[in-house]
């Protein structure tokens, strides 16, 4: 068998099992380790034994990725938690980065993009009516997880704070195919009944940060936009505004004690950035290890100040890489975000109109949407969220790379 069969070969496969992480993400981890650290033996194996080659795809985030591991490894220079530290750069931070980079090697072809898209269509539906399943029923049928305990919806989660966090990233996706493909009927079909089935769970999963993430996505695509597109979707904005309005009402007396709550959750978040900066000032260059935040939390949280028990993340992604591995580390971090976009929006203006374009744009919003939640949330240390941002961001810069309707603006 020739070289090139047996690479198509071995693609395919990737490609499946591709599919099979996307869809399985939101409702097992299980699925993630397993389909994860297949494809990436699959890539790795391709490579080496059947390829022979050691270089890495040329992209836009190379360099970034590259000095990021410097510095994460230079980390464990003041890590006191040694093991914790490489356990988390080879198991977390190294197998993201190969998984994105499985991702941009094998996504060669519009093909390879539709089934992605296909799956990710599945999983929108999929959990779209397991959460609405679980706010009629009282559970989920995926993991038979009950209601939060304030009638929040988080499907398949374990918190509505992580099931809002993978609804931001999907929804402006499914909105960029429902509004913006206009060659095939059938993805703006699964883009429109998607769209409509995660923002129902969207205003039911009560999460404040996910509502306020999904504008500068909202935002994203008008820009991108015309103005029937920019009213269509001032519409839904209008609508979901709506939606949450009569949530808000029904709810009464016991809506507003939840947000009682949320006031207290918003004065967490003020304690625990203070906590970070005392974190970031004793070690402010090289932080104080990579996967070590919960190890040294407990040397300086106080407990007499509210919601200081325990041992938490920093609900910040950004000020946590900052504690961990350094100030270096977080803004060659924004360095790889800023490389994502610019590059990206130069291929978008090169682009007929199609499903890459619209691809693109759609990824696109979803990955602003999530970075934007992650400034109050912990994304990029949940693994279900975190190997979905890599996964994001990986398909991301494969569009770039495909050929096809590229052409120069007169």
């Amino acid at each position: 068998m020739k070289i090139e069969d047996i690479v198509k070969k071995i693609d395919s496969l990737i490609i499946i099992g591709l599919c099979f992480l996307i869809i399985g993400l939101p409702f097992s981890n299980s699925i993630i380790e397993v389909t994860a650290s297949a494809v990436i033996v699959l890539w790795f194996f391709k490579k080496i034994f059947i390829l022979r080659s050691f270089k890495l795809e040329n992209t836009p985030l190379n360099w970034p990725i590259l000095f990021y591991l410097v510095l994460a490894i230079s980390s464990l220079v003041n890590s006191h938690f040694f093991m914790t530290s490489i356990k988390g750069l080879l198991f977390k931070t190294i197998e993201y980065f190969l998984l994105f980079f499985t991702i941009v090697e094998t996504v060669k072809s519009q093909d390879d993009v539709k089934k992605i898209i296909f799956a990710i269509f599945l999983s929108c539906i999929l959990m779209g009516t397991d959460g609405l399943w679980q706010y009629t029923t009282g559970y989920d049928f995926l993991r038979g997880y009950p209601v939060w305990s304030s009638g929040r919806i988080k499907a398949s989660f374990k918190y509505p704070n992580g099931f809002g966090g993978w609804l931001i990233i999907v929804i402006p996706l499914c909105i960029s195919f429902a509004l913006f493909e206009t060659k095939e009927s059938l993805w703006k079909i699964a883009g429109g009944f998607s769209s409509l089935l995660l923002i129902a769970c969207l205003i039911l999963n009560l999460t404040a940060g996910a509502w306020l993430a999904i504008i500068p996505a909202v935002i994203f695509l008008v820009w991108r936009r015309g103005n029937v597109a920019k009213r269509i979707l001032l519409t839904m904005l209008f609508i979901a505004i709506l939606g949450m309005g009569i949530v808000i009402l029904s709810g009464g007396n016991e809506f507003i004690l939840r947000y009682i709550d949320k006031a207290h959750s918003i004065l967490y978040r003020i304690e625990m950035a203070k906590l970070c900066w005392r974190m970031f000032i004793d070690h402010p260059f090289l932080g104080h290890g990579i996967n070590t935040f919960m190890s040294i939390y407990e040397n300086y949280r106080d407990p007499t100040v509210y919601g200081m028990s325990g041992v938490s993340y920093a609900h910040n992604c950004y000020l946590q890489i900052a504690v961990e591995t350094g100030i270096f580390s977080l803004l060659v971090f924004l360095w790889m975000i800023i490389a994502l976009f610019v590059s990206s929006l130069r291929d978008i203006k090169r682009r007929e109109e199609g499903l890459i374009k619209t691809a693109q744009i759609g990824f696109l919003a979803g990955l602003l949407a999530y970075l934007t939640h992650s400034a109050i949330e912990t994304n990029l240390y949940s693994l279900p969220l975190a190997i979905l941002f890599y996964y994001f961001l990986g398909v991301a810069i494969s569009l770039q790379k495909l050929e096809g309707t590229p052409h120069e603006k007169p």
